[in-house]
């Protein structure tokens, strides 16, 4: 058991971080929670369903919730993680049975604007998990046809009921920013995996994006933009056009004002995932400057596949950035939706401006997440890294705060503001499955206020003409109302429907943060959700 991982700085204060220490807790903290399992079964076999935490809990789901949230007190403690790896480093090949790894190059110079242009924390090279193991049909195959007689043909082959979807993925995984891992036997990958096994994407790119030990703000959401530019220039065959901005093919924006084509990027403008995307793109380029216009007529036949970006927990924060990020530069198409699984989108309640203004998260009680608010302080201040603790406002980092949420939309509505949370808490309105589905409404109006100011917080930027999510891509949320992060995930939506965004909301009963990535649980739920999301990914696709 002894633990020869480095000590981080940020835990260098907590003694039993350091070993021998640290195994000594652990084996005693796990030793001690494994003794409590048969007590906590007997317990609640005796009780009645009255007494559990949520009457529609069996004896595994109570164990599984206090289990989990007895271990997850190791990482307050002594400092432990959980299922983590190191970025910089190839994995194992003999480790991967159902994904393929490669190495994206460093976020280009020229789209290193905005948030991710940071003088202390510089771009690398990005490692990517990518689902399925052995490619399908290529996207890159498939540019390479846009320029053939066969583009027809192919068009028709891949609406067949049997070729791969016209969807690719772009995971983000969970972890409060310091759990968990890409790779493929971390938890989290539960999600990529049900998400091919139910035959949504054609592929899945999971980012193993820099953890809070690795590299603070910016260097997550440098690294997921990294991954996301290299997919839309080389793998979608996303082109720069004359207003310095990249678009697809299919685009109605023409490159240049004589409607004359654009070569595609090269390996020195954008280096490519592998040799093959960059000899595939090379020989479209070349395709498409010699044989002329007749070709762009030819790109409109075939479909570009959509691109949806999803998030679990930490993740959901990350992919809110990334779409952010993406928007505010302008310089990249936006992706087409997202899919956002228990969002933390205030962190900023961590660092509060006055101790006495910090609200805990709800659902104590029926959640494995834990709140206690000096560990959470701590973790929040090292993501910041040499920013101040202000910039925790930023709608980088919490959309939807309170100080965000009035400056943008003039109105403090905040956790204090939502409770009770309205009709979703009304059991009847869950389907026998336990999921309520809906379609939030649009405001129509998406502006700006000028009733608040941000001047006083210099990291809250009102982009020109924008509001805080205009021009955001189609959501799609799951949120369980027993996690603690429901009050924040209902202000996130309230704040995107405000906005109008395109909003469809999956609640589901009595179910616990980040649901789908536990081992155990209520099957039915789950499945209602996995139906919803397979739902909508559909959708997306078929726009």
């Amino acid at each position: 058991m002894y633990d020869k991982t480095p000590v981080f700085p940020h835990q260098q204060h907590l003694p039993w971080a350091h070993e021998p220490l640290k195994s000594i807790y652990v084996f005693q903290r796990l030793l001690t929670t494994l003794l409590l399992v048969p007590l906590w079964a007997i317990y609640y076999s005796i009780l009645p369903r009255s007494f559990r935490p949520r009457s529609s809990w069996s004896v595994t789901q109570i164990v599984v919730v206090k289990f989990t949230k007895r271990i997850y007190k190791v990482t307050e403690v002594a400092g432990v993680t959980w299922g983590t790896r190191d970025p910089s480093h190839d994995p194992d090949e003999k480790s991967l049975k159902e994904t393929r790894f490669v190495w994206v190059p460093p976020l280009p110079h020229e789209l290193c604007t905005g948030i991710v242009n940071d003088d202390q924390v510089l771009p690398q090279k990005v490692g990517t998990f990518i689902w399925p193991r052995h490619s399908p049909l290529s996207i890159d195959v498939h540019q390479e046809a846009l320029h053939s007689d066969a583009a027809k043909k192919l068009d028709l082959e891949a609406n067949a009921a049997d070729s791969p979807p016209h969807v690719i993925g772009l995971y983000l995984h969970g972890g409060g920013y310091c759990h968990m891992s890409a790779h493929e036997k971390s938890g989290t990958s539960r999600i990529p995996r049900r998400l091919m096994k139910d035959n949504l994407f054609q592929e899945i790119h999971a980012v193993e994006y820099r953890l809070l030990q690795h590299a603070p703000v910016p260097g997550a959401i440098q690294d997921a933009a990294a991954v996301y530019a290299h997919l839309v220039t080389h793998q979608l065959g996303a082109l720069k056009g004359p207003d310095g901005k990249y678009h697809y093919p299919n685009s109605p924006i023409p490159y240049h004002a004589d409607n004359s084509p654009t070569p595609y990027p090269t390996s020195a403008s954008v280096p490519s995932i592998s040799q093959e995307v960059v000899s595939s793109s090379a020989e479209a380029g070349h395709r498409q400057a010699t044989q002329g216009h007749a070709n762009t007529d030819r790109v409109a036949e075939v479909r570009r596949p959509r691109i949806i970006l999803i998030g679990d927990s930490a993740g959901g924060n990350l992919v809110l950035a990334l779409a952010r990020w993406i928007r505010d530069e302008g310089v990249l198409p936006l992706p087409d939706g997202m899919v956002l699984l228990s969002p933390s989108c205030d962190p900023s309640h961590t660092l509060p401006q006055v101790p006495a203004s910090r609200r805990p998260r709800p659902h104590a009680d029926t959640d494995y997440l834990l709140d206690t608010p000096e560990p959470r302080a701590l973790l929040s201040r090292t993501f910041l890294g040499h920013h101040p603790n202000d910039m925790v406002y930023s709608p980088y980092i919490s959309p939807a705060s309170e100080w965000v949420l009035s400056v943008f939309h003039g109105r403090e509505e905040g956790m204090v503001d939502l409770e009770p949370l309205g009709p979703h808490k009304d059991s009847r309105d869950y389907h026998d499955e336990g999921i309520k589905t809906y379609d939030c409404a649009v405001n129509g109006t998406p502006t700006c206020p000028d009733g608040r100011s941000a001047a006083n917080n210099p990291y809250i930027r009102v982009p020109q003409g924008m509001g805080l999510f205009t021009g955001f891509p189609r959501v799609l949320v799951v949120v369980g109302d027993a996690e603690r992060l429901e009050r924040e995930v209902v202000a996130l939506e309230r704040a995107l429907e405000y906005d109008g965004v395109r909003v469809r909301m999956v609640w589901a009963k009595d179910a616990v943060h980040d649901v789908l990535i536990m081992a155990t649980w209520d099957e039915r739920v789950r499945e209602g959700v996995w139906r919803e999301i397979g739902k909508w990914v559909c959708e997306v696709e078929a726009e």
